[in-house]
């Protein structure tokens, strides 16, 4: 419970940090705007409790007293702010509300029922296997107990006294931030990391459904969160308790960010970048995502704003990313040794296996094969997809049209980014396939997922049909009678 205790005080900082420079104060639906600003601040709070704990850690100064005394000050400071920025902020700009739908309710009962069964599922899942996959076991939670140990233990968790296939050069956010927990607690028990991957899980989902509600109105946020509950990867990986998820949850918030405030305000664009750099700091495949949507978001801007503006707001999306870029590179620079073959490798090799025209078609058929085990039959999620994408039509807004481009630029950069990957690997082909390429679809899918349905019309009720406007009837004219003289 202290464990649980020093997580939840980490969180509620983030909150508070969040509420005090809410980007998205003054959307609607206001529970959206509410509920995605608490996403946001769960985020935030992790990726700095991380942080905190790291430094305490190779200080070698990491006991429960001084992580507790951390998770307060930051809480305080986070309070402080909060306070402050409240009373002198201006009353917001409020935002029209999207389209309405009477049906609605009938919708969020049936995510209820979904997410009630899901989550019944996912917890007998976890007490079956409550350490997660060998990803989780290996690469996070075994790192974790590394830094949560003894002083100096932390040094274990990125030598090369790990094996290859633990990546001791992989980023600490999520080992980091369940060892504060279990540093607090005094005992390295699996309920946290169990907890922290719902965690990660709830937020996503929420993190979908509040920004679709913004963009599209309430029904068709609902429609969107049961649309991923459908995917079977989304399914595993949450007990399974792999980085992907949380990795997805920052792409997801960065894109969010772009769409709702349409890539113009300077509090929203450093949170897209925090959102970006935090993700790097989560992965390796969020170093290169960070690349390509800092990129992305120069050339849309650039192209159609021209460059004082392009340069104003990448400026701004770098200033939050640069805690993440940061830690990342002392991270693979000073602290861990290389231990990636991908980049170890030489340039003949690389270049035999992209010559090797094999390669290509195993990785199409894994691909299709990937994208088939989604799902099943009409509940398939692309096929749901379809469906609504028919029903409801394609309409992307002239306000959502240069951040959906920006943001599905750097999605398909990435997703290339996975595939030259794949060609270049030493490893074995047929398994890196096998054992990674629906968590690489399931880190892309909630953001896909978000630019489809900021595409597609919003549900509401069809507008009331004017009445006609009848002229009165005039009254017979009457002659007025004279009279007799």
């Amino acid at each position: 419970m202290p464990g649980l205790l020093s997580t939840a005080l980490a969180l509620a900082a983030g909150i508070l940090l969040a509420l005090a420079f809410d980007p998205v104060r003054g959307a609607r639906p206001r529970w959206a705007a509410v509920s995605f600003t608490v996403c946001l601040g769960i985020l935030a709070g992790i990726a700095a409790n991380s942080v905190v704990f790291l430094f305490l850690a190779v200080c070698g100064i990491a006991s429960a007293v001084s992580v507790f005394a951390a998770d307060i000050l930051v809480l305080v400071i986070a309070a402080a702010l909060y306070i402050r920025v409240r009373r002198t902020s201006p009353p917001p700009l409020v935002s029209p509300e999207p389209g309405t739908f009477r049906f609605t309710w009938v919708l969020a009962i049936a995510l209820v029922l979904v997410l009630l069964i899901l989550a019944g599922r996912l917890t007998v899942m976890a007490e079956a296997n409550p350490w997660g996959g060998w990803d989780a076991l290996a690469m996070w939670n075994l790192r974790a107990k590394f830094l949560a140990g003894a002083p100096g233990d932390w040094h274990f968790a990125v030598n090369g006294t790990l094996a290859d296939r633990m990546h001791p050069d992989y980023p600490l956010l999520l080992p980091s931030f369940i060892a504060a927990g279990w540093k607090a607690g005094g005992e390295m028990g699996a309920l946290l990391p169990v907890t922290v991957s719902f965690l990660f899980s709830a937020v996503l989902v929420a993190l979908l459904l509040s920004s679709v509600a913004m963009l599209r109105g309430t029904a068709s946020g609902l429609l969107a969160a049961l649309v991923m509950l459908t995917a079977t990867s989304f399914l595993l990986a949450a007990p399974s308790q792999y980085a992907d998820i949380p990795l997805a949850c920052y792409w997801l918030s960065a894109g969010s960010l772009l769409l709702v405030s349409g890539a113009g305000s300077r509090a929203a664009l450093i949170w897209t970048g925090a959102c970006a750099g935090f993700g790097a700091w989560t992965k390796n495949e969020g170093v290169a995502f960070l690349v390509w949507f800092v990129l992305a978001l120069m050339a849309g801007l650039w192209w159609k704003r021209g460059s004082r503006d392009a340069l104003r707001c990448t400026g701004a999306a770098l200033i939050g990313a640069s805690p993440g870029i940061l830690l990342t590179l002392w991270l693979k620079f000073v602290i861990a040794p290389p231990s990636d073959t991908l980049v170890q490798q030489s340039a003949r090799s690389m270049l035999a296996r992209l010559a090797d025209a094999s390669r290509y078609g195993e990785i199409a058929k894994s691909f299709a094969d990937a994208v088939a085990n989604m799902g099943s039959g009409i509940a398939h999620p692309l096929i749901l997809l379809a469906i609504l994408a028919v029903l409801l039509r394609w309409n992307p807004g002239p306000r959502y049209r240069l951040a959906m481009a920006i943001s599905s630029v750097a999605l398909g950069l990435m997703f290339l980014a996975d595939i030259g990957a794949y060609l270049i690997t030493p490893s074995d082909l047929a398994w890196h396939l096998g054992t990674s390429f629906d968590r690489l679809i399931l880190q892309l899918w909630p953001s896909t997922l978000l630019m489809c349905f900021a595409a597609m019309n919003g549900i509401a009720d069809p507008a009331p049909v004017p009445q006609t406007a009848h002229a009165p009837k005039k009254a017979p004219a009457t002659r007025a009678r004279g009279k007799r003289k």
